[in-house]
């Protein structure tokens, strides 16, 4: 499905939710090492996980950058002034700067751009993206949805900042990886512990996970994601200055300035399945899956072949995840995940 990435700023949240790859943070300071007291790994990784679950405050500047191995996006997939998936993956790969609120009144999220910004507003009954360059905007109604709530749609919408999707992250990969305590650090003028999960998996990519545990709050301040062998982060994400003073609610309400085009949610995802069905976009079936946590990888059965500018870059072999594309009487399956190609190749063989 081709979703272009600059006029649909949700989908910039997503992409970096789903990646899960890898998120590089500011420059390294020459701060000094803070004394801190001692603390047990499983105790730290509990403590920062019990302060996700519950509603906190925070705000503050925040710079990622993701690595995904790629010296260039082809033309032909960017499609053009940004459209496309991998036009979409442009506007969260390398480096950028987003600022962000979040309270228990909701979520703001400012995607600062070099001649344009993006915003995510979430309250606890509405929902908007923006985008200044062309001055566009769309509208997701939440009726009745309560922010802190057991609402599907006021989860996804709470965890769209960082701490979501480090909370997500977590969450996941925990139960498969070895916890450790690193030396301590400064992030954004904040004491913080430096807990490490390293996987137990021989077959993933990825080589160990870093995360600077705010040491008051014990609230993720930077995350990072280490290749196997590598001391240079492939993805990493982490504040640059950060709050916990309350916020002023209106903070996440958001009305559309003069000029700009509204449009709501429900018309843009029926147009874009329109597009689907008819720009060569090949259909899934539903996912064979292959081990789990850190080397989970999935096989998804194609009903069409790839566009050939896609297919032009597979095999892929990035420095966190892998993709190839093979056939099976008669069908084309697309496999995916934190593992060389080679293992790929031998999940492959277990099709049917």
């Amino acid at each position: 499905m081709t979703i272009s990435g600059r006029r649909r700023f949700g989908m910039v949240a997503i992409v970096a939710a789903l990646g899960v790859a890898a998120i590089g943070v500011a420059s390294v300071r020459a701060d000094p090492v803070p004394d801190l007291p001692p603390v047990a790994g499983d105790e730290l990784l509990a403590s920062s996980l019990a302060a996700l679950a519950r509603p906190f405050t925070i705000a503050g500047e925040v710079e990622t950058r993701f690595d995904l191995g790629i010296p260039q996006i082809p033309s032909s997939l960017s499609g053009g002034a940004g459209g496309g998936l991998m036009g979409a993956l442009s506007f969260v790969t390398g480096d950028q700067r987003y600022k962000v609120w979040r309270s228990p009144d909701g979520v703001r999220i400012a995607h600062l751009l070099a001649f344009a910004e993006q915003d995510l507003v979430v309250s606890s009954s509405d929902a908007w993206s923006w985008d200044s360059s062309d001055m566009s905007a769309v509208h997701f109604g939440f009726p009745g949805m309560q922010l802190w709530g057991a609402d599907p749609s006021a989860t996804a919408a709470r965890d769209a900042d960082l701490l979501g999707i480090a909370r997500r992250a977590l969450d996941a990969v925990a139960p498969y990886a070895d916890v450790s305590v690193d030396t301590s650090s400064t992030v954004a003028g904040r004491p913080a512990y430096g807990l490490v999960l390293t996987p137990r998996s021989t077959l993933t990519l990825v080589g160990r996970i870093a995360i600077a545990i705010d040491a008051e709050t014990r609230l993720p301040l930077r995350f990072q994601v280490f290749p196997r062998g590598s001391d240079v982060a492939a993805f990493a994400a982490g504040f640059t200055s950060v709050s916990f003073d309350a916020i002023d609610p209106s903070m996440f309400s958001f009305t559309p300035p003069p000029g700009t085009t509204v449009r709501q949610a429900a018309d843009v995802i029926a147009e874009a399945r329109d597009r689907a069905d008819g720009d060569g976009t090949p259909p899934v079936s539903d996912p064979w899956v292959f081990g789990r946590g850190f080397d989970v990888r999935v096989a998804l059965r194609l009903d069409s072949p790839l566009p050939d500018g896609a297919s032009a870059l597979l095999p892929y072999a990035g420095p966190l995840v892998s993709a190839i594309t093979v056939e099976r009487d008669g069908q084309t399956w697309l496999l995916v995940g934190p593992v060389s190609v080679a293992t790929l190749e031998e999940d492959a063989a277990s099709l049917p």
